[in-house]
């Protein structure tokens, strides 16, 4: 059986991969679209945020 901090690991590596996607098809369109361009620069905010968490968590452990 999976531990609470395991299942959120795993969720949050699931999260960072879809993230990841969706930056890709952003970059892409961003070339043609101001508004592809504006979601890909929140949306790699957000990723860094969330690659921050995770080294913590990871470094807490």
């Amino acid at each position: 059986m999976m531990t609470i901090d395991e299942i959120t690991n795993e969720c949050l590596q699931q999260v960072r991969a879809g993230i990841e996607g969706v930056l890709v098809l952003l970059d892409h369109e961003s070339e043609s679209s101001e508004g592809c361009f504006s979601a890909l620069c929140l949306l790699g905010m957000v990723k860094m945020q969330l690659d921050g968490l995770i080294v913590e968590r990871e470094r807490l452990q």
